[in-house]
């Protein structure tokens, strides 16, 4: 019987915790999620893990931005991200640079996104003044 992502996510977020060896752990879950050709499961999987990790104190967001952020960039972000989130003992931050933004950042977590991209603006502003939007 198939295990449902809930609580496939459910039972890798509580080993995720209190991991020792990421390697051996990330390895063990790849050849699981191969056995049961359940890989295309993986993105929705590592979201449930997220929201699960988040449940419980553990903050992950990446900051994606066109060019790449000075560390105290990051640093802000960071303390913006505990004063939004109180219940979050730890607050993990990543990034990554995507030229395709033009500028501005976008913090992606589990379930949300705040996108400040002048990308995402410009699509706000064009689709506002289209005829459709009015």
């Amino acid at each position: 019987m198939k295990v449902s992502r809930h609580i496939l996510a459910q039972a890798i977020a509580e080993r995720t915790l209190n991991v020792r060896d990421g390697k051996l752990l990330a390895r063990e879950i790849a050849a699981y999620l191969l056995e049961e050709r359940r890989t295309a499961d993986l993105e929705s999987i590592l979201r449930d893990i997220m929201q699960y990790r988040t449940d419980h104190g553990v903050l992950e967001a990446e900051v994606v931005s066109a060019h790449e952020l000075q560390s105290h960039v990051l640093s802000d972000v960071k303390d913006i991200l505990k004063t939004a989130y109180p219940k979050a003992k730890t607050v993990h931050l990543g990034s990554r640079q995507d030229e395709s933004l033009v500028g501005g950042v976008r913090i992606d977590m589990a379930n949300q996104q705040l996108d400040m991209t002048l990308k995402a603006k410009l699509a706000t502003f064009k689709r506002l003044t289209s005829k459709e939007g009015i």
